[in-house]
């Protein structure tokens, strides 16, 4: 019924891009620096084994640059498809309008919503229970009911 929202997959996708960055970044440039004194050594000294070695450690260095830019596209589609589930979900969940994300801290989100009666809801937290529903909690009226505004979060 709910759309699922997975934060966490994209952020491994970030991280598996700047472990590559982080080995291909240094390799690039020592390739770089190999091929420089290879060109300007004399034709004598020149031979195909370090040709061959300059164009390995080019290659995975340019493979390892790509595979991050493309770990990076990942993260990038994968947030923003999780984020856009998220709104989805309390959508349908809740009478609210004008969802938007504001904060995720890895077991719930921070949203900033319309709720029913039209009252603009600042710093909303949202969990899920077991089956992925959203569950909406509003921080500071739990806190301080006296003077905060209380907001109609109310299922459809």
């Amino acid at each position: 019924m709910y759309q699922p929202v997975d934060f966490v997959t994209p952020q491994l996708y970030l991280a598996v891009a700047g472990v590559l960055a982080v080995f291909a970044l240094p390799m690039g440039i020592h390739a770089l620096l190999r091929w420089r004194k290879y060109r300007k050594d004399n034709s004598s000294s020149q031979n195909w084994a370090q040709r061959r070695d300059l164009g390995i450690e080019s290659g995975i260095a340019a493979l390892g640059l790509i595979g991050a830019l493309i770990c990076v596209g990942a993260f990038g589609l994968g947030w923003k498809q999780s984020a856009n589930n998220l709104v989805a979900n309390i959508e349908t969940r809740y009478a609210v309008s004008d969802v938007a994300m504001t904060k995720w801290n890895g077991s719930s989100a921070t949203v900033d919503l319309t709720d029913g009666t039209g009252l603009p809801a600042k710093g909303i937290e949202v969990s899920f229970n077991a089956v992925g529903a959203p569950l909406l909690r509003d921080v500071e009226y739990g806190l301080d009911p006296q003077h905060a505004v209380e907001h109609s979060l109310e299922l459809r």
